[in-house]
């Protein structure tokens, strides 16, 4: 009887590498559009359970919990991912909740504190979401939409940029 003959742990499955090479290039992929980099990774070795009791204190008193919502897809997602990436995260999670903190205001906390390293791929996603949406309603060509998506974008950030602008000259 033959090797082949037999299931798993003698025959190989696929070919010699070729599956691996791009189930790890998909894997790449996710990983970088959900924000998952080694220099998030770096950022969240140097956190501690200590870092996010201090800013469950400093929240409590602007009360977050009536303006914290459930998380985005995205957010879930990328939450999912870097459990699996960060083993040390996901030790101050096992820490902390629920004895310390309610899982929504650890996930509110690490968000915010994680801000700059995700937000680029979550505005990222945010867009192609709603290029998606526009497509689907507008039965518009992709190109058109994007300009569009864009041209919105850019008016929403001058006004912020102008309201700013507006209070720094009240104060």
């Amino acid at each position: 009887m033959s090797f082949a003959a037999f299931s798993w742990p003698f025959r190989r499955r696929g070919g010699a590498g070729s599956s691996g090479a791009s189930k790890s290039a998909a894997t790449a992929e996710e990983d970088e559009e959900l924000g998952v980099t080694p220099q998030l990774l770096d950022f969240l070795r140097t956190l501690s359970p200590d870092a996010f009791k201090a800013a469950a204190l400093q929240l409590q008193g602007g009360s977050t919990e009536a303006a914290a919502g459930d998380l985005t897809s995205w957010q879930e997602r990328h939450a999912v991912l870097v459990l699996s990436k960060a083993k040390e995260l996901a030790k101050i999670r096992y820490d902390l909740c629920p004895r310390h903190l309610k899982d929504k205001q650890f996930w509110r906390i690490y968000f915010l504190l994680a801000k700059s390293y995700i937000s680029p791929y979550e505005l990222r996603a945010i867009q192609k979401e709603k290029l998606r949406r526009m497509e689907t309603e507008n039965c518009k060509p992709k190109q058109v939409i994007s300009v569009e998506v864009e041209m919105q974008e850019s008016k929403r950030t001058s006004l912020s940029q102008a309201s700013e602008v507006d209070l720094e000259s009240q104060v």
